[in-house]
């Protein structure tokens, strides 16, 4: 597969999964106080709800290509592939505001650039229409 429709995949699938993050913040109610606070069976359960897709963006970030991560400069690339080594290599407690803010801020603020007119050039306006097309919550 071309690099450049591997990116297209990707892309296309961090979309859905940071759509599938932001029904489960909705779903749950989840602020930050209870993300980072609630150790209860219940909030376990929430918190593994919500980190599940956080992961996987976090992973698929890391095989998108030099060229569509240099079309977004100002997004902080190492910051989410150092937050998915740090959770995957499985060091035991994963800092919960961190987590949160990766979550809530970072995940969003991303999905919003693969969406943009950024990586038109890229994909063309076709492919970024199709983009646009996935709800990102």
């Amino acid at each position: 597969m071309k690099q450049l429709e591997r990116d297209f995949d990707l892309v296309q699938v961090i979309l859905a999964d940071a759509q599938v993050l932001a029904s489960r913040i909705r779903r749950f109610a989840m602020t930050e106080d209870k993300f980072v606070n609630d150790r209860s069976e219940e909030g376990e359960l929430a918190y593994d709800a919500i980190m599940s897709p956080v992961f996987r963006i976090s992973e698929d970030a890391l095989h998108l290509s030099a060229e569509l991560m240099s079309m977004l400069p100002d997004y902080p690339w190492d910051n989410i592939r150092g937050f998915r080594n740090f959770v995957a290599h499985g060091y035991r407690e994963v800092d919960r505001a961190i987590a949160w803010k990766v979550a809530s801020g970072d995940i969003p603020r991303l999905a919003r650039l693969l969406k943009s007119d950024a990586l038109e050039p890229l994909f063309g306006p076709l492919s970024m229409g199709a983009l646009r097309g996935v709800s990102s919550g």
